[in-house]
């Protein structure tokens, strides 16, 4: 029981991450209106993603405001008047209660509240298609029923997608990739793999991506996703790294892996810096330690580790938001990437043994 510990610690990092997020975003957005109400917003819903960012270019995401009663007593007639802000668009799902729309602005007719009880408004907000810089458009609430009202503000932060860092991305991925088989070329690069190695990388990249790729989608595992991937992902690449044993396998083998997964999942070229993140910072490693091919237990770890690393930033700071629009949230990055570590850890190990014991077989 080698891995006991191991597997405690990741067990630990499972259980924190059903509860802790639920601390940490638990907070709406504060208001600054008086009693008896509390006003809030929520957007986007999905509490994976950064809280009232939206990214321009972005189609529609559902929005709540919250209006909940804090005071002591009942109120009635409450009629809520929210004016949107003109950067966003507005549509308006099925509700409950009356509303109504006029340009920019809505009027709720919610009816009664209780002490303590809250109601939802439901918007559907799409930003423009692109701005310049980040700004910070404010959402109007006015409460108003029997014997007073009240007003607050939300505020919305509406950010560019990193496009110019995403075209110096594809341009260097693919001025990288030109130089890869510029260096095949000019040095015979290629000719140091047999046929046998080629077909070993090319088998171990099909098993990656389609067969791991079709599990993902047939189980969504949510947040584990990046974990439960990264574990046998990493696995086959130790084996690639102990069978072949020759520079860039790594990198051939994930840039297989993207000429598959364009081939039957429709993947764009532009996931190419992705991809090559992914074996470039592995090879570098394999050359850094003296052309280790994961021949010990610490370096396939940190091979594992790295790769999880490397692929977890990229793309949740890189391609998620130019690809998606979506900005997620750091606590969210944070989580996926110490899964996506643990995941590199655990695979490293594993892998070792596997390629090991495959080496072992083949001799």
């Amino acid at each position: 029981m080698k891995y006991r510990l191991i597997l405690a610690a990741v067990l630990a990092l499972i259980l924190a991450v059903y509860f802790v997020p639920g601390v940490i975003i638990s907070g709406a957005v504060s208001s600054s209106s008086p009693s008896p109400f509390a006003c809030s917003l929520e957007i986007p819903l999905d509490k994976s993603q950064a809280s009232n960012v939206l990214v321009a270019g972005q189609t529609w995401e559902r929005a709540r405001v919250n209006i909940q009663n804090i005071g002591s007593e009942p109120l009635h007639n409450i009629t809520v008047l929210i004016e949107i802000p003109q950067d966003l668009e507005i549509d308006i799902p099925s509700q409950p209660f009356s509303i109504k729309k006029e340009g920019q602005n809505l009027e709720a007719e919610i009816g009664d509240l209780s002490p303590g009880q809250s109601i939802g408004i439901l918007l559907d907000v799409k930003p423009p298609a692109s701005v310049e810089f980040k700004k910070e458009v404010p959402l109007k609430i006015h409460v108003v029923y029997p014997g007073g009202e009240q007003q607050s503000e939300q505020f919305i932060n509406i950010v560019p997608p990193p496009s110019w860092l995403t075209y110096i991305t594809i341009l260097a991925s693919l001025l990288l990739f030109a130089g890869i088989l510029i260096a095949v070329k000019h040095f015979g690069v290629l000719e140091l793999f047999s046929t046998v190695d080629l077909i070993t990388i090319a088998l171990l990249a099909a098993i990656i991506a389609v067969v791991f790729r079709y599990i993902s989608k047939l189980i969504n595992l949510g947040w584990f996703d990046g974990l439960v991937i990264a574990i046998p992902t990493v696995i086959l690449m130790i084996v690639a790294l102990q069978l072949v044993r020759k520079p860039g396998t790594a990198t051939l083998l994930f840039a297989c892996v993207l000429l598959i997964s364009i081939v039957v999942w429709g993947s764009q070229i532009m996931w190419l810096g992705f991809y090559l993140a992914e074996g470039v910072i592995v090879d570098l490693l394999v050359f850094l330690f003296g052309m280790d091919y994961a021949d010990r237990r610490l370096t396939a770890v940190v091979y594992g580790i790295s790769r999880g690393a490397i692929s977890t930033l990229v793309f949740y700071m890189l391609y998620a938001p130019v690809e998606w629009k979506i900005s997620y949230a750091p606590w969210y990055v944070g989580v996926q990437l110490a899964l996506a570590c643990a995941g590199g850890l655990i695979g490293g190990l594993l892998g070792y043994d596997t390629a090991v014991k495959m080496s072992g077989a083949r001799l």
